[in-house]
């Protein structure tokens, strides 16, 4: 199933999305526990999700990422857009209702956020997590990410107004938290 690995940690792996992966990503953004957490307010099909992905491979801004354990589709994790003039990139991941609560979420985002620091020479990432976000909230605290400011009732899903907390981190500060963990 897994296709070519682009990054690889102790237990999941990041895969270039494939058309083949469709089908899975369409089922997860679709997902009712899924879709309000990552903005998906309308239903999308498999046609709407392959014209995305042939949009997202012209791209030079953007990554995204098939996230897999144990040979399986998980979930996705994307740096969309890359902003090369700033060198800010902005973060998002899902991860597949059936799989969470296993710290896969954790380790898809600290490979990809070692990849924009490492590779992509980048200088912040950042991420957002609406109120009733409590899991991704927590994710992005426990790996360093600073809560910048909170977007008040701008985001409607689930037939209610959310908060939408905003998170960042620098290059600086991700190096210097990886440091500390290797001295531990």
């Amino acid at each position: 199933m897994p296709h070519a690995t682009f990054a690889e940690g102790d237990r999941v792996s990041l895969h270039p999305l494939e058309e083949a992966d469709l089908e899975f990503v369409t089922e997860g953004v679709n997902h009712p526990q899924v879709r309000g957490l990552v903005g998906q307010s309308v239903p999308t099909s498999l046609s709407r999700e392959r014209r995305y992905f042939a949009e997202m491979n012209e791209r030079t801004d953007a990554v995204q990422l098939l996230v897999t354990a144990d040979d399986e589709r998980v979930g996705v994790v994307e740096l969309d857009p890359i902003d090369r003039e700033t060198g800010v990139a902005d973060l998002a991941v899902w991860i597949h209702p059936d799989r969470r609560r296993g710290g896969l979420a954790r380790e898809a985002v600290a490979l990809v956020v070692d990849y924009a620091f490492s590779e992509l020479r980048l200088h912040k990432v950042t991420a957002n997590a609406y109120a009733a976000n409590d899991a991704s909230r927590k994710l992005l605290d426990s790996l360093g990410f600073v809560e910048e400011g909170v977007g008040r009732e701008d985001s409607f899903f689930d037939g209610a107004y959310h908060d939408t907390h905003y998170f960042g981190v620098l290059e600086r500060e991700w190096t210097a938290r990886e440091t500390a963990d290797e001295h531990e």
